[in-house]
């Protein structure tokens, strides 16, 4: 069951780097940073079960993007090593659309935010990304059933480190 603008039971700060002019045969990337799990006070208020979390990436409105071209699409995922933290992640990018890009990020086992860790994916892109991207989680507090939860967040313009 989804509901559109539903309060997530997780925190997330989006941060984007527009791309700067690219080096004469060289692409120029977007860059977008999204911390997960980090909340504000320092604590949550209580665990948060999660079992996937996709992020829909609209494109800038009014950006021309070639059809006939590959999207070009880079992902990292850092978080540190420990129990509860998922195990392994996995990426699945899709970009059949060409209005938006579509990332799910899915632990090889449910992982438990409990505000001691964070979850950091950076994304490189040739598509210029809109201002705001779209959340949903699957996510329970303690042991009750993940809830599918949807929200938009807006991407707020920072210099990011390369």
């Amino acid at each position: 069951m989804t509901s559109p603008d539903q309060a997530l039971l997780l925190p997330y700060r989006p941060e984007h780097t527009p791309a700067t002019a690219a080096q004469p045969g060289a692409v120029a990337l977007n860059r977008m940073h999204v911390t997960i799990g980090d909340p504000q006070d320092g604590h949550l208020a209580s665990p948060v079960r999660c079992e996937r979390i996709t992020l829909s990436l609209p494109i800038a409105p009014n950006a021309h993007v070639p059809t006939d071209e590959p999207v070009i699409l880079r992902t990292r995922l850092d978080l540190p090593r420990g129990p509860g933290h998922g195990r392994q992640w996995l990426v699945k990018a899709a970009t059949t659309d060409p209005a938006t890009t579509l990332l799910t990020l899915l632990p090889a086992e449910p992982a438990r935010f409990d505000g001691t860790w964070t979850l950091t994916l950076t994304l490189d892109t040739s598509n210029p990304l809109g201002n705001q991207i779209h959340i949903t989680e699957d996510t329970a507090l303690d042991d009750n059933s993940p809830q599918r939860r949807t929200r938009s967040a807006t991407l707020t313009a920072t210099p990011c480190a390369r």
